[in-house]
């Protein structure tokens, strides 16, 4: 189907008829994947060919406009990009921004072949396409962009978020090309720094902000930290609702004040009134850090009783030792924030800023020199086999040596000790001190269940074997290759059984799906 789409004049029609949905509404499981699995495979090709189509429209007025010897004057800026792009919107019935966004997508994949060829073949979806175009399509060198493309489709292949692909492959860049990233960070600055509220629907708005960096870090840390001292996971909203509320009490909004609303008397985080003393009490942050949905209020391990306001939970009895001041809310919160700045001296890593991601080198020294924004540390040591290549390179980012492993990767023991045939200090407790949570956080960068990018900051740290609190010794064990960050959701869903993981001695994790035997693996960032 895709292939005779070329070259005919008449392009193929799809569609789907009441005896189609009855058949699909009646397969077994397994048929229906595999259907779906297809069909989303068509539906990538025809994507495919959809952009690249809808750019050669644009790319005609170009090229008649340019044979026209057409003029622009002084009031008409950029007027053959704006025919054109004007030309795809009309034609396809679609808004200029998609009609440039696919434009611009098929300009920088006019240099990467091998990209082209696998968004052709449906390999990859249309976000993942445009994420490592709009990424590795700004080096100049062929040689060197041909080297990330192919490194680009094998990040690609992993069963990770978009967030984590385009994290991986900007630590490409920036180590293939570091003070273009610099030069790139500048003009994007004076290009696109801007600040949009447009009206929508019911009575709200949306806010864009294109900003640098380090003041998104920042108001993502100040929510966060605002909602970890005022908000119990029993408050009754989403977490969303929470967050602009936070949002809007730190613009300033009048009368805006975040503050739990679980409407309990002895809740530990709310407010005290005015006329009590100021200060918070009894802080009991969660193992995450932040306040989690309230439809995730129970960890999957919690043993939860038939009175519901008694609940033991895993994030209760992980809290970590890394917070023990109480807050001090007549203070000023931005003079209390200081984002983590992480580097490795070892030259193995970019560094990479809290809350935001990897940064190219004069950003660091840029947030270094600027006061008390950062504090710096520094990586966990890792120990990753070397790799060869005919590209020349000061740093090669870790997920890329993974991916050239002469010696593959084996199962960690299955008892969940870790390797370890005597217990090491602090194996048999369950609660994860500091130091190790963090070690476990900079090692794996993201929650590691399949398709999740969220921040590893933001999870809980979960013991893939589960500790046996009645026999400690029996169970699995605190160990480093016995616990990864796993979100909310999906510690749960893992304790559900929908997937079981065995942890590899380079950190990946084989996610088996008990009644089909397939297997996902996934990998620290």
């Amino acid at each position: 189907m895709a292939t005779n789409m070329i070259g005919s004049s008449k392009a193929p029609e799809l569609s789907m008829t009441a005896d189609d949905a009855a058949m699909i509404d009646h397969l077994p499981a397994e048929q229906a994947t595999a259907l779906a699995r297809s069909l989303q495979r068509q539906e990538r090709q025809l994507i495919a060919r959809k952009v690249l189509s809808a750019a050669r429209i644009g790319h005609a007025v170009y090229d008649e406009m340019l044979l026209s010897g057409h003029q622009t004057n002084a009031h008409t800026t950029g007027a053959v990009d704006k025919a054109a792009t004007g030309k795809v919107s009309t034609a396809l019935g679609v808004s200029v921004p998609h009609a440039t966004a696919w434009m611009t997508l098929s300009f920088l994949l006019s240099t990467l072949p091998t990209v082209t060829a696998a968004f052709l073949a449906g390999d990859q979806s249309l976000d993942r396409i445009r994420i490592i175009a709009n990424e590795i399509g700004v080096l100049s060198d062929d040689d060197v962009r041909a080297f990330a493309e192919t490194r680009a489709l094998q990040l690609a292949e992993r069963n990770q978020a978009d967030t984590t692909l385009r994290d991986q492959v900007v630590e490409m860049v920036i180590a293939l090309d570091p003070d273009g990233a610099a030069d790139r960070r500048e003009e994007a600055a004076a290009r696109d720094q801007n600040v949009r509220v447009r009206r929508d629907t019911n009575g709200h708005c949306s806010i864009s902000v294109y900003a640098p960096g380090e003041m998104g870090a920042h108001l993502a840390a100040r929510i966060a930290k605002m909602i970890s001292e005022r908000i119990c996971p029993r408050d009754p909203r989403r977490q969303g609702q929470v967050q602009v509320a936070a949002f809007a009490e730190i613009q300033g909004l009048p009368g805006a004040q975040l503050s739990c609303e679980c409407g309990r008397a002895d809740c530990s985080r709310a407010i005290p009134l005015p006329e009590e003393p100021s200060g918070l009490t009894d802080l009991d942050i969660d193992v995450d850090g932040v306040a989690t949905d309230p439809s995730d209020d129970v960890d999957a391990d919690a043993d939860v009783t038939d009175d519901p306001e008694t609940i033991t939970d895993d994030a209760d009895c992980a809290a970590t030792d890394a917070v023990e001041a109480q807050p001090d809310t007549d203070t000023d919160s931005d003079s209390q924030l200081s984002l983590s700045l992480i580097t490795d001296p070892s030259g193995q890593r970019e560094a990479r800023l809290e809350y935001f991601g990897v940064v190219d080198d004069a950003h660091a020294r840029s947030l270094i020199s600027s006061g008390q924004l950062v504090t710096v540390t520094e990586f966990p040591t890792l120990d990753i086999p070397s790799i060869n290549t005919t590209t020349s390179l000061d740093r090669i980012p870790a997920a890329w040596r993974r991916l050239d492993d002469p010696f593959p990767a084996t199962p960690i023991d299955p008892t969940g000790h870790g390797g370890h045939f005597l217990p090491p200090s602090g194996a048999l407790t369950y609660r994860i001190p500091a130091w190790l949570r963090e070690k476990i956080i900079e090692l794996d960068g993201t929650c590691r269940y399949p398709h999740c990018g969220r921040p590893a900051s933001e999870c809980q740290i979960d013991h893939l074997v589960k500790f046996v609190h009645q026999d400690p010794i029996t169970g699995g064990w605190t160990v480093e290759f016995n616990l990864m960050p796993l979100c909310t959701p999906d510690h749960q869903r893992k304790h559900m059984g929908l997937l079981i993981p065995t942890m590899l001695s380079d950190r990946a994790v084989i996610w088996r799906d008990p009644v089909t035997g397939e297997t996902i693996t996934t990998y620290p960032r």
